[in-house]
């Protein structure tokens, strides 16, 4: 009789088979190496690793533009710094020339502004007026300066124009005076020693067509503020404010500032004065200083006739009235 097989004897005839029933049982398959759990720990350090290495590489790519348009913006500003600081040859601002005439001081200050307008500070007298530069023939840059007082031509002068230095070591407009406006040209066939004795102040000149131009060096002075000397007194309050005396037999007004912390400043069509003043019972007593840095000390009788200001000037009466405005024109001066 055949004998008959079991399960477990099919298992004993495959080839090389062994019994690993033990190893086969659940409680062990579900049980991992000491090796397995080194390699899964190492496995989650490198996931770690690399997420974070993708969140990193992703904040930059989010950051890059405005990275980069912050260090553009940066080139930009610097470029325009370093303009600025080297390059800038601008007329605008304040300019001022110290000077020296038969060994008296003086100094005048010009003022250029964007629109074309002008201003030659003259002490505590501004004048108004305008300017206009071109090129001469040979490329050389040309200057024209206009100013006017009470209507008529005050300064009318011609310049040859540059600039020299930096923000640095200071800015220069220099200046060669084909008019006059502070040292007349020489004729060279009629030279004095004289003459270029009292304009040694001057930087250098240029000779040319039988003359002598004198060349002036003006100092960048943007902070250039009127000179004032303040004045000992008393400040009547009722006075204070802004008066507008209206002319009619003139085609501009006049208005007159009295400030609170004893400055004034006068206004006419294109010339302003600025000084200091003390008033008390009827009296004002107003200073000006002039292109020498001398004071001047004026007087002025006034009374209050219901809400108007009447004030006497030389013999000379005039009657105010309040207004908002210290400007009657428009002279576009800070």
């Amino acid at each position: 009789m055949s004998e008959e097989f079991s399960p477990e004897s099919i298992n004993d005839l495959q080839p090389g088979a062994e019994d690993n029933s033990a190893e086969s049982s659940p409680k062990e398959l579900s049980e991992p190496t000491a090796d397995t759990g080194d390699e899964a720990e190492k496995s989650t350090g490198l996931t770690e690793e690399a997420k974070a290495q993708s969140e990193t590489t992703t904040r930059f790519r989010l950051r890059a533009p405005a990275i980069i348009a912050a260090v553009i913006l940066l080139a930009t500003v610097l470029c325009f710094a370093c303009w600025g600081i080297f390059f800038n040859r601008s007329l605008h601002g304040k300019w001022t020339l110290d000077f020296t005439v038969s060994d008296k001081d003086y100094s005048v200050t010009l003022e250029f502004n964007n629109d074309g307008t002008c201003y030659f500070h003259n002490g505590g007298m501004i004048y108004k007026g305008n300017y206009t530069t071109s090129e001469d023939q040979n490329g050389r840059s040309k200057l024209r300066v206009n100013c006017t007082s009470f209507g008529q031509p005050f300064i009318s002068s011609d310049f040859y124009y540059e600039f020299s230095g930096n923000a640095i070591t200071g800015r220069k407009l220099v200046l060669t005076d084909l008019s006059g406006l502070i040292f007349s040209p020489d004729d060279l066939s009629e030279e004095s020693t004289q003459a270029s004795d009292s304009k040694k102040s001057a930087a250098d000149y240029l000779e040319e067509n039988g003359k002598r131009y004198y060349i002036y060096a003006l100092d960048s002075n943007d902070s250039y503020e009127t000179k004032l000397s303040p004045l000992d007194g008393a400040i009547d309050e009722k006075l204070t404010g802004i008066w507008l005396e209206s002319s009619a037999d003139s085609n501009y007004d006049n208005t007159f500032a009295f400030n609170a912390d004893g400055t004034y400043q006068i206004t006419y069509r294109d010339l302003i004065y600025k000084g200091c003043y003390a008033a008390k019972d009827g009296s004002c007593v107003f200073n000006l200083v002039s292109l020498d840095g001398t004071v001047a000390n004026n007087t002025l009788e006034y009374k209050f006739d219901d809400d108007k200001l009447v004030i006497t000037v030389n013999d000379v009466p005039a009657t105010l009235v309040p207004t908002d405005n210290i400007y009657a024109f428009d002279t576009g001066i800070k």
